[in-house]
């Protein structure tokens, strides 16, 4: 059995949910491995190696040479490994994100990736929301042998979005019922069945112990459903950000994804102006 969501994470959490509302309220999180490891860069949040195996095959450095620069400038990246084991990955916890979306769990949330796979194409594991990931649990987005970018049974952007050895800026946003996902700004694709509130794709929080998340492994014995990765920076924002905010953060970026932070007013004038405008599979990875 495919264990999924944050209620099956863990069999404890809180009784009283603090919702937080509007793009102002949100808490901001980056990584972009300037000083070569996984110290923060904005916000009160932790990246670890969940083991000591991933520690010793990570390896952090500069765009050039046999990676190529993002926008013509050199990079720092950090080395993502094809993961041996399902001990391996690394743990995000996001101290100042609480429950929202009306669950007792993280259900509006945004990860951006700004990436790079490099050599031939797999499967790659991006992230799990259940961060002990036991044996049987699928990660919970993928990029595809295909190109494609999702997660099950007609929840997946077309072919080809992905090409090898290229930079992108990939997000996944979840709002409580549609996950979407974005490549360079643009909407490329998106999943409605099976995400509910407190379901498969929510995540742990403040209120719960522990780490919050898992990135780039998962618990299919099946086969290794992961792939080695330059990862320029990651960023995770607390509520379901709009294709108009992700089209303003555009594509990958040598200096970040929201380094330097943007501030709340122009936040929220991207939330006025939209306003305005107006785990469990049956077959592979779903």
């Amino acid at each position: 059995m495919v264990i999924g969501g944050a209620h099956a994470k863990r069999l404890f959490g809180l009784f009283g949910a603090v919702v937080f509302a509007g793009s102002a309220m949100a808490a901001d999180y980056e990584w972009t491995f300037n000083g070569g490891n996984l110290s923060t860069s904005l916000g009160n949040g932790i990246m670890a190696f969940r083991d000591a195996q991933t520690a010793s095959l990570t390896t952090f450095g500069t765009t050039g040479g046999g990676v190529p620069n993002i926008g013509g400038q050199a990079a720092n990246f950090m080395y993502v490994p094809v993961m041996p084991a399902i001990g391996n990955g690394y743990h995000l916890t996001l101290n100042d994100t609480g429950p929202n979306g009306g669950g007792l769990y993280v259900n509006n949330y945004t990860i951006i990736f700004d990436l790079l796979s490099p050599g031939a194409a797999n499967w790659t594991s991006l992230f799990n929301t259940n961060p002990d990931n036991p044996a049987g649990n699928d990660g919970d987005f993928y990029i595809a042998p295909d190109g494609a970018v999702g997660i099950g049974t007609g929840g997946y952007s077309a072919a080809g979005a992905i090409a090898q050895n290229t930079w992108y800026r990939l997000a996944f946003v979840d709002n409580g019922t549609t996950l979407s996902y974005y490549l360079n700004g643009t909407f490329v694709g998106q999943r409605t069945s099976g995400v509910a509130i407190d379901g498969r794709w929510s995540l742990l929080s403040n209120s719960d112990p522990g780490a919050d998340l898992l990135l780039f492994n998962e618990g299919d014995t099946s086969g290794n459903y992961t792939h080695e990765l330059y990862i320029n920076s990651i960023a995770f924002v607390d509520h379901a950000m709009t294709g108009i905010e992700l089209a303003a953060l555009g594509g990958p970026s040598a200096q970040g994804i929201l380094v330097p932070e943007p501030t709340s007013m122009s936040l929220l004038g991207l939330g006025l102006l939209a306003v305005a405008l107006r785990r469990n599979r049956t077959s592979s990875h779903q």
